[in-house]
């Protein structure tokens, strides 16, 4: 593939796209989001950094996570890719920026908690973004990272290829973007009809291991469940007790990582 020419396709998409980022705000309304966890970290945070913690979310969109930080007493900011998204959040009353992650217009070490949510798969250059966030965080702070863990379809060819990928290096792993993936887009009337359509890196959570290990991060916490509210109870609680087995606890469907910057 040509990177360059897929991270045009996707700046197109990002900046020009209305639809894409209504249909994001749309699938944060239907509640499947990381409200409680992100509350957790800044509740961690408050006794180290006391009632100022300073926050930075990557790829902020419409600005639902800019919104839940501040009710748990964070001052947040965000920066997304769209100028769109980036109205609709001050809407809320929320600071945003229009920048690329793998450019942030902030200086070295000026955030306690930074949070990148779904963002990896969307990016050429996973390396770049995660080396920005390392910079603007502070010795010590926070990382919250989510993206989906994409292994393969079934159990047997997520254990396979998490055993190749446990011991690979590697940072990223490319794909082309289908054809005419704005127009779809432009078409899409629910979230699902164009889920992961413009992924563009099948992210995993070894090569999020490799990039945070790169630029001094330390894994804290690690799990690849999927939102709890897309399970039934005891299907719930068959997935919780697979993350105790490991090499079945890095084969689920979405990784959320807590890293701490050394």
């Amino acid at each position: 593939m040509d990177p360059d020419k897929s991270k045009e396709i996707l700046k197109i998409l990002y900046t020009q796209s209305k639809p894409y980022h209504d249909l994001i705000a749309k699938s944060e309304d239907s509640g499947f989001t990381y409200d409680d966890f992100l509350a957790g970290i800044i509740g961690k945070c408050m006794p180290e950094y006391g009632e100022t913690i300073r926050l930075l979310d990557v790829a902020s969109g419409t600005g639902h996570y800019l919104k839940a930080a501040r009710e748990s007493g964070a001052f947040s900011c965000g920066v997304d890719l769209s100028l769109y998204a980036c109205r609709m959040a001050r809407e809320r009353d929320l600071s945003v920026f229009q920048a690329d992650a793998e450019c942030l217009p902030f200086k070295n070490d000026a955030f306690d908690v930074v949070v990148c949510l779904q963002l990896l798969e969307h990016t050429i250059y996973p390396e770049k973004v995660i080396a920005e966030i390392s910079r603007v965080l502070k010795p010590g702070g926070s990382l919250f990272l989510s993206a989906p863990n994409m292994l393969g379809s079934n159990r047997l060819s997520r254990s396979l290829r998490g055993i190749k990928w446990f011991f690979s290096g590697r940072i990223k792993d490319l794909k082309t973007l289908p054809e005419g993936i704005v127009e779809e887009w432009e078409r899409a009337v629910e979230p699902s009809s164009v889920n992961d359509m413009d992924a563009c890196n099948r992210s995993n959570v070894f090569q999020a291991f490799n990039l945070l290990r790169m630029n001094d991060l330390r894994v804290e916490h690690v799990d690849t469940l999927r939102h709890p509210l897309k399970y039934s109870p005891r299907q719930y609680a068959w997935a919780k007790a697979g993350q105790r087995i490991p090499l079945i606890k890095y084969t689920g469907i979405n990784f959320k990582i807590i890293a701490r910057k050394r």
